[in-house]
């Protein structure tokens, strides 16, 4: 009979992933939901497997079922229960149970508290003996510290570190020799500014980085700026792909006269570029989405900003994209939303938004394949006339734009002709200003195509809306 023993590391793998998460593979490959469809892109409307979650999110996967939280008798090793982190017991089972909980354990870490920090860098450093030995006299790094390829450091937004802080960044990234991906929350004293970007520097292999800043009027704290994260880290990596910024400016908030810098060219291939409540000024941001090249695939964006009005905003999107882009995400920021808000809706939009500047030449996006906007004034009904044909997937929340404007650009597309010809999937979030003759007459033209349309009735936006106008299409 097979012993535990004899179970080889795939199977140990298998089962410590059937314990961590016992409901996850029947999600994965269950069908997805009509609403899921508004979030997706081009790539996966049509798979039934649900995306992959980036790293900083995978340690957010919740089982349906509640683990058991039972209380045992006092003999038991753990008389409360079992410890909520399932790797801990499982590492007692065997050696070779032990090291696939290890590796599991220390590959993705959340360091949401500098104590925890500590005590994860004591655990890298600290190891037996015998291998204390065998590393002094290879100089290499622990077993554990080989297993950590993704960090998150959320100390607290409202919390400033000092000298020790950055000290301890420094010396958890000098650990983890193989890191790929790092998220920041952390604010650091601007002094020790130096010591944070040479720490993140000597990373050779990372692959994603998220930066969540809060803009701060402090001039002691350091305020992260786009040339310093372009030219000083970006400029080092040569394998990475996906970037998160989030309100990162274009100079020092304390800087009386900013000066123009300049983005170098990066070596390194951004697939996926998200930035959000960015602080950029036209010039700015032009530089930043040129410097990353033709590799980028995605660009997520928020727009137009305090320092971005809406024509500049467009501009830079039809001009300074990649070409060969294929998914774009438009997001209007909070304060833009505020003041359209606060206008007469009924007053027909003559001027050109975001997008109709974005897409009014013919080589700008062209290759295009997924388009998602938010916001009543992103766009007017000319923006359809001048979408590329390769459009796939069509997302749009809070719109002002009229159902016939999208019904007569897909009448007119038939045959492989006008600018939706392609288009398979369409989902629209809004508060309902369409009639419903209008939501079935867009729905048979997209059954008639072998594509899906969407409308998903957001009660928040309109309170309103009847009980039986909650409802979607496929």
């Amino acid at each position: 009979m097979a012993k535990l023993t004899d179970l080889p590391v795939e199977l140990v793998m298998r089962i410590i992933h059937y314990v961590l998460y016992p409901n996850h593979t029947c999600q994965k490959h269950g069908p997805t939901s009509l609403g899921d469809h508004h979030l997706l892109d081009h790539n996966q409307i049509n798979c039934l497997a649900k995306p992959k979650p980036r790293p900083h999110e995978e340690r957010k996967i919740v089982s349906c079922e509640e683990r058991d939280c039972r209380v045992y008798c006092e003999q038991l090793s753990w008389p409360k229960g079992l410890p909520k982190n399932p790797l801990v017991p499982l590492s007692l089972v065997n050696r070779a149970f032990r090291q696939c909980a290890q590796e599991l354990l220390f590959k993705n870490v959340d360091l949401q508290k500098t104590s925890t920090t500590r005590l994860f860098l004591k655990s890298l450093t600290c190891t037996s003996k015998s291998s204390n030995q065998r590393q002094n006299r290879d100089n290499r790094p622990s077993q554990l510290s080989r297993h950590v390829r993704s960090l998150q450091f959320s100390w607290g937004v409202c919390r400033v570190t000092g000298k020790s802080g950055a000290s301890l960044f420094r010396k958890v990234l000098q650990t983890c020799p193989l890191l790929e991906n790092i998220l920041i929350t952390s604010q650091f004293l601007h002094e020790f500014k130096d010591v944070i970007l040479e720490a993140l520097a000597s990373k050779p292999f990372i692959k994603e980085i998220v930066i969540l800043w809060r803009k701060d009027r402090d001039s002691s704290i350091y305020d992260w700026q786009a040339h310093e994260v372009f030219s000083r880290l970006f400029s080092n990596w040569n394998l990475l792909e996906t970037v998160e910024l989030s309100g990162i400016g274009s100079w020092a908030s304390n800087s009386a006269n900013p000066p123009l810098h300049t983005f170098p060219t990066l070596n390194c291939a951004i697939r996926t570029m998200i930035l959000k409540d960015h602080h950029f000024d036209e010039l700015t941001l032009s530089n930043l989405l040129k410097s990353c090249g033709a590799s980028m695939r995605k660009l997520q964006i928020t727009g137009p900003g305090l320092s971005l009005n809406p024509d500049a905003f467009g501009r830079v999107l039809r001009d300074s994209t990649n070409p060969n882009l294929e998914c774009l995400i438009v997001l209007s920021t909070y304060h833009r939303e505020y003041m359209f808000r606060n206008l007469n809706y009924d007053v027909p939009v003559i001027s050109p938004g975001v997008l109709d500047i974005a897409f009014d030449s013919p080589t700008a996006l062209k290759n295009l394949k997924t388009l998602s906007f938010h916001g009543g004034y992103m766009a007017t009904d000319r923006l359809f006339a001048r979408l590329p044909k390769s459009l796939v997937k069509l997302s749009v929340e809070q719109w002002k734009i009229p159902a016939s404007a999208l019904i007569k650009a897909l009448v007119s597309s038939g045959h492989n002709e006008g600018p939706l010809s392609n288009l398979m999937c369409c989902s629209v979030r809004r508060s309902g200003e369409w009639d419903i003759k209008d939501e079935m007459v867009v729905q048979q033209i997209m059954e008639m195509r072998g594509g899906c349309f969407h409308i998903i009735c957001d009660r928040a936006l309109d309170s309103s809306l009847p009980t039986h106008s909650n409802r979607s299409h496929s």
